[in-house]
């Protein structure tokens, strides 16, 4: 079975309104505690990060203040044309899509405003990183280096917002993989819980080693594009080893996963897609879901089909 069919139908089971709901009732709490945790935490936290910015040259932190500013205006852009198309059409959009289909329909709008921005940052970027680049050469250098920790310590609290969801969601991962389980592959049935015992150390183990593998490439941070690659690797690493192994672990014996981890490149398509869908604001509380619900249809289509992505 083909990857493509496994992630059109995570898609569909993403966006609908059962996944949505506890994605909120999930990210919303988590959401609080960490700004509450940025609130209370953050000069002691852009201390560590100030201490550490200077070391690294101006000319490499004006770089890197133009990329990492840049993408948080790209997250404004996307956002703010959001809201006008949606103030503007809304009227148009309530007429025409079905109430139980509007959130599919609202998320599915972020992703194609997402693309279009990001296709027009890539074949504009010379004019873009120019301006932002030029607007910081207006700075001093105390108060560059306060901008850039300030961007590089959200980024902090941001991986750690999404290491807790994952954390979370894998944790009550049977809930809502059961019922899709039982309503597209009833033959197929969730292991005993003795053979998922392991399981638990396994994940926390997983995301202490994402936190180290994100110190260890800290001094990439500061170099344009490279902190970019190396934030979406390390997501896809730990959805690769984590997500994977917890929707395995549920349905597929020991045997049937080695078999099934030898197909790395379905693994790491689906780790990478979903790396990158936590790039988009508001999008990413669904990520978890839609990497689990991916996995899910995968390791079952495979293991009642006989076919390999």
């Amino acid at each position: 079975m083909r990857v493509s069919e496994a992630l059109l139908r995570a898609i569909r089971d993403t966006l609908g309104w059962n996944v949505i709901r506890i994605a909120l009732v999930t990210a919303i709490p988590l959401a609080i505690l960490w700004l509450a945790a940025g609130y209370y935490l953050w000069p002691w936290v852009m201390g560590v990060m100030e201490m550490l910015i200077g070391w690294v040259p101006f000319s490499v932190l004006k770089a890197n203040g133009a990329f990492l500013i840049g993408g948080f205006v790209w997250m404004a852009v996307v956002l703010m044309s959001f809201g006008i198309v949606v103030a503007l059409f809304n009227p148009l959009i309530m007429r025409l899509v079905r109430s139980e289909r509007q959130t599919q329909f609202s998320i599915l709008l972020l992703l194609l405003i997402a693309m279009g921005w990001t296709i027009f940052g890539l074949l504009n970027w010379d004019l873009v990183y120019s301006e932002v680049k030029q607007v910081l050469a207006w700075f001093p250098f105390q108060t560059l280096e306060a901008g850039v920790a300030a961007l590089l310590a959200g980024m902090l609290f941001y991986n750690l917002f999404i290491a807790s969801e994952a954390i979370v969601v894998l944790l009550m991962r049977r809930r809502f993989l059961h019922y899709i389980q039982q309503r597209d592959y009833p033959a197929a049935a969730p292991l005993e819980k003795e053979a998922q015992k392991s399981y638990v150390a396994k994940m926390v183990k997983d995301v202490l080693l994402f936190f180290l593998l994100l110190l260890l490439f800290f001094p990439l941070l500061f170099v344009p594009f490279f902190n970019l690659f190396v934030q979406v690797i390390l997501w896809a690493w730990l959805i690769r080893d984590a997500y994977f192994r917890a929707t395995a672990s549920l349905y597929a014996p020991a045997e049937e996963q080695e078999r099934l981890h030898r197909h790395e490149f379905v693994i790491w398509a689906i780790a990478f897609v979903t790396s990158l869908l936590n790039l988009v604001p508001v999008v990413n509380i669904l990520t978890p879901f839609f990497a689990l619900v991916a996995y899910l249809h995968w390791i079952l289509l495979d293991l009642h089909s006989g076919e390999v992505a």
